[in-house]
């Protein structure tokens, strides 16, 4: 499973891959995660970058590619991986596509998650987590139950990211147009594209995520796996039951009159032929002494 999620700042493509690596079981790859770590573990690289995402520009596509093709070679991916807010623009798509030809893992599908600009600016500024259990909150579609206070550990700390400002919001939202957006006709081309409207609450966009993939992906590794079945060789067949892969026994093939082919028959006889006796040999006379 190699899949691409597409959208505007805060459509929610970080939430739904994070959702969507723990049910498929593949590593989120998160660009955005990537450059905070760099941030915090590069001084040099992560002035840079803290400078352009304080600003709300983009991060230049040499320095994203590099942490990127680091992430991609880990041992972790190669069942599958979940891209998050990379690719952002057509240089870099071809990046991508570049780089994962080299690796032989190609993408299959990108998802665009659709979602209206004044939605996309509330969702950005209006956004927090829990300080002490990470739990995300946001004070337009989904506060606290309790003003102040985390549903999940009653914490009373909240923190929200330095560029969740309606400015920066409006500034990346602009950039997205501007650079991201044509994508969707680069993907389209390539007839891997799918859009899907990004209203509604997290567990129903999930599922409206979980049933394209199963939709488009899903059949192509069943189908996968009934080939290898239909041209296991004769000795040794695979069983798919429960979501398991057993391995059994073939029975041996019997000839049109019934009979077991030749080289069973041959095999049989070989088997149940008793050793010939070893013959005795003749004692020499011996000469009678002078």
């Amino acid at each position: 499973m190699r899949i691409a999620i597409l959208g505007g700042p805060g459509s929610g493509k970080g939430t739904q891959a994070k959702l969507l690596s723990e049910r498929y079981r593949v590593p989120q790859i998160s660009t955005g995660d990537l450059l905070r770590d760099a941030v915090k573990n590069d001084k040099n690289l992560g002035a840079q970058v803290k400078e352009l995402m304080d600003s709300g520009e983009l991060v230049g596509d040499g320095i994203v590619s590099k942490l990127l093709e680091e992430r991609l070679i880990r041992k972790d991916t190669r069942r599958g991986f979940i891209v998050d807010g990379y690719p952002r623009s057509i240089p870099q798509a071809q990046t991508l596509d570049t780089l994962l030809g080299m690796l032989g893992k190609p993408l299959q599908i990108a998802i665009n998650i659709d979602v209206d600009g004044d939605v996309l600016v509330k969702r950005i500024a209006g956004r927090s987590s829990c300080a002490n259990c990470g739990a995300i909150y946001n004070e337009y579609f989904s506060p606290p139950k309790v003003e102040n206070k985390c549903d999940k550990c009653g914490s009373g700390k909240f923190e929200s990211r330095d560029d969740d400002t309606v400015e920066t919001a409006t500034t990346r939202i602009q950039v997205y147009h501007r650079e991201t957006a044509p994508l969707i006709t680069y993907y389209r081309a390539q007839h891997k594209l799918r859009t899907m409207a990004g209203a509604g609450d997290i567990d129903q966009i999930h599922q409206k995520l979980c049933d394209i993939i199963d939709l488009e992906i899903r059949p192509l590794q069943i189908k996968t796996l009934e080939v290898a079945t239909d041209t296991a060789v004769e000795e040794d067949s695979t069983v798919i039951a429960g979501g398991k892969v057993n391995r059994i026994k073939a029975p041996a093939r019997k000839t049109s009159s019934g009979e077991k082919p030749a080289s069973t028959q041959t095999a049989s006889k070989k088997t149940s032929r008793r050793p010939a006796a070893k013959k005795t040999p003749a004692k020499k006379a011996r000469g009678k002494k002078q």
